[in-house]
């Protein structure tokens, strides 16, 4: 691969990217959606259009570059028109996931301060009656049909004011301006607000096109907004499904593979749990999905079996890549499935999940857990210990959370900032990283530390188990290990052999031979954005139940 040389100064932040793309390629298609009972479609010269009027309307009701501006509106045109707007004007895009619930988009939105809100009328009923940020919002403009509350203005009303042939005339913005407040999903710990500059996401956008070799002309199906986001950025035309966005795990596979065929979508952005329930469909159905070049995998460890069931209904050619980072760092690694798959073995004898080796530009250190990543802490190979990255895609800070960031920022001696992952992983000889488990999930028992997802992957081996989960229960240092299992068949009775069989498998492997309890509890509870990470702390719950 050629070098990569990180974005410097943006010349008005991403926006200008689609800017180019619009002159580029104006009549490619840059977004389809379904819209009623039909599909509808923007170019890339009329998306651009679309966003200089939504430009002019946000600026003639007051919102200013600075002024940080609350975004809920689901993926599509609007959402594109919203985010490369705010962009182009450089107010600050506050993004938090709304599956997080009311008190928790509650605790996030106050935080950020916001002095905007643009969102669908759902999202306005909700602010209204809930008080968001009552103090600080100023400018209030709903995105499509339905009852709002008074003084909210709606967006389409404010575009008919405009002009239709003017540009927008954008600031020159700083590199180092904040483009973005992300808010962390809180699946692993409190939500924070990521503060993602401009030159940062052009750095990620710049990464990740060289990363999984994007071609401007393709055809994206993206699950996840953001990325939908950076596929426009690329040139990409991107398919918008019908799918609920906040559980990709229940998006119809169905629905997924009609629109490859229907679009000849050469790429795919989603969550593992939608890829697994995807690779079940394809296998028992017996269909196949050749068109697909890529499918890029994210937001929590892959599975070896379902990786391999997928790879099967795909062309030869094709790469399922899974990338590893964090909303605060991406990407970090990655790795491809024919790779993947060959680490097979070694994720059976408890050494985690291979991450593969760190992207360009990227540096990795693995200290000593709960120790900065000085040189003295930093471990050798094989030797486990938390990861910290340093790079052009990691964030300098949280928003308004100084606790945060002395928790998980540190500037070494030669000036350059690292990011605390908060994930417990491992070098190998061959320059990679493995998985191992969240820092803040490990279980400390009087025989050591066990790190979860090292330990899960284990049992993940037994033909009846879907998936496990490691929690542990009492006192630090004293834990007592229990392994929550979660079925195939959940409705069944468990196997009165199954708990001996799983004490067989696990009795061949360091750690995982020191579980002796087993609980059945079900359906795992999972994360909110990916439907993927598994809710530990509400299982260590269920655990703790199970000892009185």
């Amino acid at each position: 691969m050629s070098t990569l040389t990180p974005t410097r100064s943006p010349t008005a932040g991403v926006a200008h990217r689609l800017r180019q793309q619009a002159k580029d390629r104006p009549d490619q298609v840059a977004v389809w959606e379904m819209a009623g009972q039909s599909w509808q479609h923007r170019t890339f010269r009329e998306l651009d259009q679309l966003v200089d009027r939504t430009c002019h309307a946000l600026a003639r009701q007051g919102i200013e570059r600075g002024m940080n501006t609350v975004l809920m509106v689901p993926p599509g045109r609007e959402f594109l028109a919203c985010t490369f707007a705010l962009l182009r004007i450089g107010a600050p895009i506050v993004m938090v996931d709304p599956g997080m619930g009311i008190s928790g988009l509650g605790r996030c939105i106050a935080r950020a301060a916001p002095q905007a809100f643009i969102g669908i009328p759902r999202a306005h009923r909700g602010r209204a009656l809930l008080g968001w940020s009552r103090a600080t919002i100023q400018h209030r403009i709903s995105v499509g049909r339905g009852w709002i509350p008074p003084f909210t203005d709606r967006l389409e009303d404010l575009r008919r004011r405009v002009d239709h042939a003017i540009p927008f005339d954008e600031p020159v913005l700083d590199a180092s301006e904040t483009a973005a407040i992300l808010f962390t999903s809180g699946s692993t710990g409190p939500a924070k607000g990521a503060v993602s500059h401009h030159s940062l996401i052009e750095n990620q956008i710049d990464w990740i096109g060289h990363l999984h070799r994007i071609e401007a002309g393709e055809v994206d199906l993206p699950t996840f907004p953001l990325f939908g986001l950076f596929g426009v950025a690329l040139g990409m035309t991107s398919i918008i499904p019908s799918i609920d966005f906040t559980r990709p795990a229940d998006a119809d596979p169905g629905h997924l593979l009609e629109l490859m065929e229907r679009f000849k979508i050469t790429s795919l952005f989603a969550s593992p749990a939608l890829l697994g329930n995807l690779a079940r469909y394809l296998r028992d159905h017996q269909r196949q999905a050749p068109g697909l070049r890529r499918i890029i995998s994210a937001g929590a460890p892959a599975r070896h079996d379902e990786i391999e069931s997928l790879a099967e209904a795909l062309s030869p050619k094709a790469r399922i890549e899974t990338p590893y980072g964090a909303t605060e760092a991406m990407p970090l690694c990655c790795i491809d499935h024919r790779e993947f798959l060959e680490t097979r073995t070694e994720t059976l004898q408890g050494k985690g999940i291979c991450l593969g080796c760190p992207v360009e530009g990227i540096q990795i250190r693995i200290s000593t857990i709960d120790r900065k990543p000085q040189q003295d802490a930093v471990l050798p190979p094989e030797a486990a210990g938390e990861i910290w990255a340093s790079g052009a895609v990691v964030t300098r800070s949280y928003f308004d959370d100084v606790e945060s960031d002395q928790g998980h920022k540190y500037i070494d001696r030669q000036g350059a900032l690292w990011h605390r992952t908060g994930d417990l992983g491992a070098w190998d000889d061959c320059g990679r990283i493995w998985f191992r488990g969240r820092r803040g999930q490990m279980v400390t028992a009087a025989t050591g530390d066990l790190h979860t997802v090292a330990i899960e992957r284990v049992f993940d081996l037994h033909p009846a188990v879907f998936r496990t989960a490691l929690v542990g229960c009492g006192p630090t240092g004293q834990q007592i290990p229990i392994l929550c299992v979660e079925l195939l068949e959940t409705s069944s009775p468990v196997p009165p052999s199954l708990i001996e069989e799983l004490k067989l498998i696990g009795s061949a492997v360091s750690g995982a031979d020191q579980i002796e309890r087993f609980i059945f509890p079900g359906r795992f509870p999972v994360d909110i954005r990916h439907n993927a990470k598994i809710d530990r702390e509400s299982l260590s719950q269920t655990a703790a139940r199970s000892l009185r």
